[in-house]
Order: C-alpha cells, then sequence, then structure tokens
C-alpha cells in the first residue's frame, strides 16, 4: 500500500512509501511511523513535514532532516534522535521518554508539555526552544549553553528587582512556585515577585510587566506548586542561576543560604 508523507502548510507531497499490506489494518500513527522510518532510510528531506501523532517509539532517526516538522502528540519514546534537525519543529505535547537527543538541534523548537523524562540530552542545541510545562524529571545533561538566554533573561529580571531575589529563592526552595499564574500563594516569576513586594504584579515598578512571550517565563511554565531543586531538574537548574546571580550582585552567602519562606 502507498502512503504519502505531506508538507504541513500546503499539503504538498514529501515521500510516498510502500507499506506492506498488514499495515492496512495498523491505526494512522503506525503507518506514518513506518513511513518515516522508510524515508529516514531514503535520506529524504522532511522539512515542515504533517507528522501528528507519529508512533516512532524506539525508532531510529540519527540525523533525520526534521525542520519545522509537526510532530504534536507523536510518540517518540526511547527513539534515537542524536544529531536530528529539529530546528523549529512543533513537538508540543509529544512523548520523549527515554529519546537519545545528544547533538540534536532544537533551536526554535515548540516542545511545550512534552515529556522529556529521562531524555539524554548531551550537546542539543535547545536556544529559544520553548519548553513551557514540559517534563524533564530525570533528562540527563540539560546543555547549560544552550540554557544560556534563558538564564540572561532572568538575570535581567532579578536586576530589576534585587531586593525580591532572596524572597524567590526562598519559594523555589519552598515548591511554592507556580508558573502557569500570575497571582496566588503559588505564582510564576512575575507573581512571585510581586508577592514579595506585597503589591499585585500590575503595579511592579521597573518595568516588570507580564510576558508570556520572553524566555524565562515559559522556563517557569515547567516550574509547578511541589517543584523544588531536589524533585526537579528545571528548578535545580533554576536555584543555580539564581544563586550565581546573588554571588554576582554581592548579595551575601548568609542571604543564599538563609533564603526560605
Amino acid at each position: 500500500m502507498k502512503f504519502e508523507i505531506k508538507t504541513r502548510f500546503s499539503g504538498t507531497t514529501l515521500f510516498t512509501a510502500e507499506l506492506d499490506a498488514k499495515f492496512e489494518s495498523e491505526p494512522h500513527s503506525r503507518q506514518l511511523g513506518a513511513a518515516i522510518k522508510q524515508a529516514i532510510k531514503a535520506r529524504a528531506n522532511l522539512t515542515d513535514a504533517n507528522l501528528t501523532g507519529a508512533n516512532l517509539t524506539g525508532a531510529n532517526l540519527t540525523g533525520a532532516n526534521l525542520t519545522g516538522a509537526y510532530l504534536a502528540r507523536a510518540n517518540l519514546a526511547r527513539a534515537n534522535l542524536a544529531r536530528a534537525n529539529l530546528t523549529d519543529a512543533y513537538l508540543a505535547g509529544a512523548n520523549l521518554t527515554g529519546a537519545n537527543l545528544a547533538g540534536a538541534y532544537l533551536a526554535r523548537a515548540n516542545l511545550a508539555r512534552a515529556n522529556l523524562t529521562d531524555a539524554y540530552l548531551t550537546g542539543a542545541n535547545l536556544t529559544d526552544a520553548n519548553l513551557a510545562g514540559a517534563n524533564l524529571t530525570g533528562a540527563k545533561n540539560l546543555p547549560e549553553a544552550a540554557l544560556a538566554p534563558i538564564r540572561n533573561d532572568l538575570w535581567d529580571v532579578l536586576l530589576r528587582a534585587r531586593n525580591e531575589v532572596p524572597f524567590l529563592l526562598g519559594a523555589l526552595r519552598a515548591g511554592k512556585i507556580d508558573g502557569s499564574t500570575y497571582e496566588g500563594d503559588c505564582a510564576c516569576l512575575v507573581g512571585t515577585i510581586a508577592n514579595g513586594c506585597a503589591v499585585p504584579y500590575w503595579e511592579l515598578a521597573n518595568d516588570l510587566k507580564p510576558d508570556s512571550d520572553r524566555p524565562i517565563e515559559r522556563w517557569f511554565m515547567a516550574i509547578k506548586p511541589g517543584h523544588t531543586p531536589e524533585n526537579s531538574d528545571v528548578a535545580k537548574i533554576t536555584e543555580g542561576w539564581i544563586v550565581e546571580f546573588m554571588r554576582l550582585a554581592g548579595i551575601g552567602d548568609a542571604a543564599i543560604e538563609g533564603a526560605a519562606l
């Protein structure tokens, strides 16, 4: 049977796979997964391909060109995506549990709500990737260099709210951050700074305004109530960035060690 892989925008056919007749009774996700494997083996260019919901569990996609591919809700558990080009790819809600993403290009990729539990990320390029709500539990070797723009954006916020930085660190250590809301006892970055100032978030000074598009706000979306540096890799990395800022800003070790709600 023939199965066509098409682009996500124009519907142009990128690759036509010849699948075994046994796939006729298989769900679309498995047919698509089998077609993708053929395309990768044939070194086809799958730029902007519509691969929604594909079942690629355990697939070998090493070095695949998936630039701009639409992989929403795809199952890529334990897939080998080493050195794959996923620049601008849409992976929202995708299952990447245990996936090998070593050296993968994920610049500007949308990984919102993706499951990256136990994923291997050594050398991955995550520049400007959207990790809002992503599950990074057990993710290995999150690349600090690729996350530098997010760290720098955090520091820009902290420079505008220097007096509230110890309060923010205490909230993070206490598991009282909720990146999905600006208000409440558990709030996002801007909301927590507002709590430290004891003012509504819309009254914050120094041009600290909500901006869901800025990198650090997207990053904080992955931190939920109860997440602490002890049980969340995102919280642990964030704690390190805050502590580093405090030391660079001359905020003493006593304030760092004693930061708690």
